[in-house]
Formats: C-alpha cells, sequence, structure tokens
C-alpha cells in the first residue's frame, strides 16, 4: 500500500523548513496571484525554504526570497522534505 505524502499549509512549516510546491497547490489563489508567483519562480515541483515564518512568510526559491502574507503562505498547499542530517 503507498501512503499519500502529506501536504501542509506554507504558513505551518518551521524556519530552515524545506517543501516542495506542485503547481497544483496553487490552484486555490487568483489568477493574478499564481501569474506573479510563477514569475518570481515558484512553479511545478519547486523546492521551498522557509527563512522567516510568520507575517510576511518569508521564503527562498533557488537565490531569490519572497515574502508572503500569511492569507497566500495559508493557500499554498506543499510536501514537507525530510531532513537528511543525524
Amino acid at each position: 500500500m503507498t501512503v499519500a505524502p502529506i501536504r501542509i499549509p506554507l504558513s505551518q512549516l518551521a524556519r530552515g523548513q524545506r517543501a516542495t510546491v506542485e503547481c497544483s497547490a496553487l490552484d486555490s489563489l487568483p489568477n493574478e496571484h499564481r501569474c506573479l508567483l510563477a514569475a518570481m519562480g515558484m512553479g511545478e515541483q519547486c523546492e521551498v525554504r522557509v527563512c522567516r515564518p510568520g507575517t510576511p512568510c518569508i521564503v527562498q526559491i533557488d537565490r531569490t526570497r519572497l515574502g508572503l502574507p500569511h492569507g497566500i503562505a495559508d493557500r499554498i498547499m506543499v510536501t514537507p522534505i525530510e531532513s537528511t542530517s543525524p
């Protein structure tokens, strides 16, 4: 039996935690928000790292940092990436 990956709101991640965003995770956002996030690098299978939780929620995508209002970070569903450190 295959267990589906756990998806949680981006706003629930802690500082330093990483996660994967799937394109479908942005479907609950208005089209103009999806287009703006895509232009800033948040797209299909993108990996984000939380630099600062809260408002704004600051995430890093590659070398770009984005500040997201809580209302948007709360609607972006992500799959946390397990830490590989012992």
